[in-house]
């Protein structure tokens, strides 16, 4: 019976569950999406070798499918800064959580990290892919850049941004029909380039770039809305309507879009589908710029919903305590003023063309060179303003007399109907033409060279 015994004792085999048989056993479940058994798995291996960081990167890969994203970039972080810094695919992870979190910036900090430490990785594919989604989709700016995967389109595109920001609008348009004529399926430059034409009032040449660009990508959001804004400005009420019951259908989920769509409609007029677009966009965990709140206080103030259009106004205050913008639209409320009803409030971020002419005198010609705001609004006044404001501006951009003032004189001169203004400016410009042909003169003569 003895013999039996360890006969029997021989055979039994020793289970080994070492760390390898618990990750096993934790893809089986992770592919069954059992996440709860799969991380206790992954644990486990964590356990018997902790200073393993692909385990470590087990543990956190669950996290990330379970949506607990911040959690899953804790852990990646301990192993990327304790084990080994120079995990590529670590990196590739991180990007992939942040743009889940919609922390766009440090995704795209992280794909960069990962393509230029493993340009062929494994995942190398999906690193410029995300790249792709943020700058071509998301139409974010890039902030760094990568030889070989961010290219020259991203950078021009950025410094045309930064011109359309800035109120240089002519500027813009040179760099995005540079962007366009060599690389036709960059669509933000499109889009951006029927913007530029817009605001400088060539609604032709917006039209025609807007139709291009839908011949592309006819689904485009950006596209579309640019789309019913020209409609509405053309009076082809029948094709807005139609656009506008598809747009009205959208349900927007990326702040980008939702900033879109809710200050189309309220260009567009329809404050009623703006206002929960605002609301939907201020619940989210991003800052929010003046201007945004300004655009969401004139919704709510023209369906007379004054005590959410205050509240909005105040934060916009908050947010620009300098302008003194808000302080006009919050002084009517408190005032119980009424603008007439032949005057909507434009979505514009700057001050009401009634104040313009006080406004006009009370910054320096400088302060208009670098102040993109206070360019906007001239802009804003040239187009819009009565003919005394207009005579103003003119004045004004002469003596600014930078290639975009002189750019802006130009196309107004042809398009005015005014023709005791349109002489006005043509004057202005022949004075600028003689003062820059004195100037190269200087610069040429011999006291010149003698001053360098």
């Amino acid at each position: 019976m003895n013999r039996s015994k360890e006969a029997k004792s021989s055979q039994i085999i020793n289970f080994m569950r070492d760390a390898h048989f618990f990750v096993e056993r934790g893809n089986r479940f992770l592919h069954r999406n059992d996440y709860e058994r799969a991380l206790r798995c992954y644990r486990r291996a964590v356990e018997q070798e902790p200073d393993n960081p692909e385990y470590v990167c087990h543990v956190a890969s669950v996290y990330a499918e379970m949506g607990q994203y911040q959690t899953s970039n804790d852990i990646l972080f301990q192993v990327h800064d304790e084990n080994n810094p120079a995990l590529a695919d670590i990196c590739y992870y991180l990007a992939s959580n942040y743009a889940n979190l919609e922390d766009y910036e440090m995704a795209e900090e992280m794909a960069l990290r990962y393509l230029r430490l493993q340009p062929h990785g494994a995942y190398a594919e999906e690193a410029e892919e995300l790249l792709d989604y943020i700058y071509f989709e998301l139409e974010f700016p890039p902030r760094r850049y990568l030889d070989g995967h961010v290219e020259a389109p991203h950078v021009q595109h950025d410094l045309a941004r930064q011109s359309l920001e800035a109120g240089r609008f002519y500027e813009a348009i040179e760099l995005l029909k540079g962007i366009v004529s060599s690389h036709s399926d960059f669509i933000p430059a499109w889009n951006n380039l029927a913007l530029a034409y817009y605001y400088t009032g060539d609604l032709d040449e917006a039209m025609a770039t807007i139709e291009r660009t839908l011949e592309q990508e006819q689904g485009n959001l950006h596209t579309l809305c640019n789309l019913a804004v020209l409609l509405s400005h053309s009076n082809r009420t029948a094709e807005l309507l139609e656009l506008l019951a598809q747009l009205k259908k959208v349900v927007p989920m990326h702040h980008e879009y939702i900033y879109k769509l809710a200050t189309t409609m309220g260009v567009l007029g329809q404050h009623e589908e703006a206002i929960p677009l605002f609301q939907q966009l201020f619940r989210q965990p991003f800052p929010h710029e003046a201007s945004t709140y300004h655009f969401a206080a004139i919704s709510a103030y023209s369906v007379n919903r004054s005590d959410l259009a205050k509240r909005w106004w105040t934060k916009a205050k908050q947010s620009d305590p300098e302008s003194g913008i808000a302080d006009y639209y919050l002084r009517l409320i408190d005032n119980q003023e009424e603008l007439p009803d032949d005057v909507p409030i434009p979505y514009y971020y700057h001050h009401p063309v009634d104040q313009l002419p006080d406004k006009l005198g009370m910054a320096s010609v400088e302060s208009y060179r670098e102040n993109s705001m206070l360019r906007a609004s001239l802009l804003w006044a040239l187009q819009y303003g009565k003919e005394d404001v207009q005579g103003m501006v003119v004045q004004l951009l002469a003596m600014i007399g930078d290639k975009e003032a002189k750019a802006t004189l130009q196309h107004f001169s042809q398009h005015t109907s005014s023709e005791e203004l349109r002489q006005t400016v043509l004057h202005l410009l022949n004075k600028l033409e003689d003062e820059n042909e004195t100037s190269d003169a200087g610069d040429n003569s011999p006291s010149a060279a003698k001053r360098d």
